[in-house]
């Protein structure tokens, strides 16, 4: 359908493969580093298979359909650590497609801007960390096609709308069960399809009222379609969990359980200290003079908005219509913090923040045409200027990210052969089946720029990884010591000096005893 200047277009045009092409290329040169090896700390835990831990351990999050896969995949033999290089690939693919599809969506992918957009959506390094878990990219790849799928199904939904609704409504269903984080891309697609909806009238060449009507209209019916199918899936999903604890297959955790009232206003705390932290202050994943140039972005975007919106109001005698966009735009706030807003864990990690970028694109986005007409006589790469540079510093922090993993993995290895080397040389080694290692500091002296939260942080701090990276790192299958070996090592290690001193590493009959950390 094409609307005066304006295509929301439910076929894949000639125009959206280049972009598609576009956004590809920008993923690759941002998180290429996705086709090398590399370990996170939960990599390690599925070096040696998808064990029976590791598959209820996503059944207690509720991701069903991603222990399905996951088992599917060890059931052939092949570790799904180890499928980095297609799966990588179609992982960066199919962030492109979804960016895409978000576009789509929305109704702007033909708009003046869109590559730009899409490329500050696909290039923000908060995307970057959940590609550095390779454990993650059999789901992260069918969660990716089934939320395209959603989006797809629900634009379309006004032509054969029973069936696609029903597509639509299934991919969700299938979505939620692999990984419950698409559903922030989904709140922000309907909060963008809303504000350009509104908004749309106020691009160059659509004037006639019509026009501006229609497009309304469609805006809204898309709007209505995803909310629907949303709203139901996520009945789905609760009752299927709640049915599931209540036969005792399994045993939620805090990630599913709602904040108590009491909780609220450290919440709110929060989400406000979060904010700041997503479009201002520094981090390891955008330096603070970085977070200015975003913030004078998103700044000259809002305010170009809203003139714009009170412009329109008062030349249509629209105030009540018109004004909603703004409340509407507030819901960018709790957008931003996304599906961990109501629930007991707080972990705000960049992979369940990534939607920020989405609301970066978008936004510039919806005040592209505005500055344009606003400033006229000023050339249009003006306008490109700020988010080409932006577009630049997202690719080199996800390259970092990247490299820091490498490098990580790389000192962790040496480490780890250092200290197998010292048992080796121990009368007793032959007789070593269990080993302990006691948790180690996590850090090196040579520090490195992207350490946050659990992504690239060193294996040897959780009781999980210590010993898989020992063996990954050295061939060895020890066992993780249990039971009264635990106790004999710790008591070893209050006392015993930390490595590398020649007491930090011994044997008592067939147990290996390595302190980390001195506990004295």
């Amino acid at each position: 359908m094409k609307t005066s200047g304006i295509e929301i277009s439910n076929r894949m045009a000639p125009g959206h493969l280049r972009l598609l092409l576009i956004f590809f290329g920008v993923a690759l040169l941002a998180r290429g580093g996705v086709l090398f090896r590399g370990f996170a700390i939960d990599d390690y835990l599925y070096g040696q298979g998808f064990t029976e831990g590791e598959f209820g351990g996503f059944l207690t999050q509720g991701r069903f359909l991603l222990a399905v896969i996951d088992r599917v995949i060890d059931s052939l033999g092949v570790n799904i650590n180890d499928i980095y290089v297609s799966l990588g690939f179609s992982a960066l693919l199919l962030q492109a497609g979804l960016v895409l599809s978000i576009l789509r969506f929305v109704g702007v992918a033909d708009k003046p801007g869109a590559a730009i957009a899409g490329s500050l959506m696909v290039a923000h390094p908060y995307f970057a960390e959940i590609l550095t878990f390779r454990m993650v990219l059999p789901g992260y790849c069918v969660g990716t096609l089934l939320a395209i799928i959603t989006l797809e199904s629900a634009a379309r939904a006004g032509e054969q709308k029973i069936r696609n609704l029903l597509i639509s409504l299934a991919a969700t269903i299938g979505m939620l069960f692999v990984y419950q984080g698409f559903l922030n891309y989904f709140a922000v697609g309907l909060i963008f399809c809303f504000l350009f909806g509104e908004i749309s009238g106020n691009v160059p060449g659509v004037n006639a009222s019509g026009a501006n009507s229609r497009i309304g209209s469609d805006h809204r019916r898309r709007i209505l379609n995803l909310l629907l199918v949303c709203i139901v899936s996520a009945l789905v999903f609760l009752v299927a969990l709640s049915v599931f604890k209540r036969l005792g297959v399994i045993e939620i955790t805090s990630r599913a359980k709602f904040i108590e009232l009491k909780e609220l206003p450290e919440r709110i705390s929060q989400i406000f200290d979060l904010m700041a932290t997503v479009y201002w202050r520094g981090e390891p994943l955008g330096a603070h003079w970085l977070k200015v140039l975003l913030a004078a972005m998103l700044t000259v975007a809002g305010v170009a908005v809203c003139i714009e919106v009170f412009r329109s109001a008062r030349a249509n005698g629209q105030w009540l219509r018109k004004l909603t966009v703004l409340p509407v735009a507030l819901l960018l706030v709790p957008a931003t913090v996304g599906v961990i807003l109501p629930f007991k864990d707080w972990w705000p990690m960049p992979r369940v923040l990534s939607q920020a970028g989405l609301i970066i694109g978008l936004f510039f986005l919806l005040a592209y045409p505005i500055l344009r007409r606003m400033f006229s006589r000023v050339p249009a790469g003006a306008f490109a200027l700020l988010p080409v540079m932006l577009i630049t510093l997202f690719v080199f922090k996800n390259n970092q990210v990247f490299a820091d993993q490498q490098r990580l993995n790389s000192w962790e290895k040496m480490k780890i052969n250092r200290i197998v080397a010292r048992l080796e040389q121990m009368s007793d080694f032959s007789k070593v089946e269990y080993i302990f290692l006691s948790k180690g500091e996590g850090t090196y002296p040579a520090k490195l720029s992207t350490v946050h939260g659990d992504m690239n942080v060193s294996a040897l701090t959780p009781d999980y990884s210590r010993v898989p990276l020992l063996i990954e790192a050295s061939g060895y299958m020890f066992k993780p010591a249990k039971g009264t070996q635990i106790a004999v090592s710790e008591d070893y290690c209050k006392t015993a000096p930390a490595w590398p001193s020649e007491r930090s590493v011994s044997i008592v009959g067939n147990l290996a005893i390595v302190c980390l950390e001195s506990s004295s």
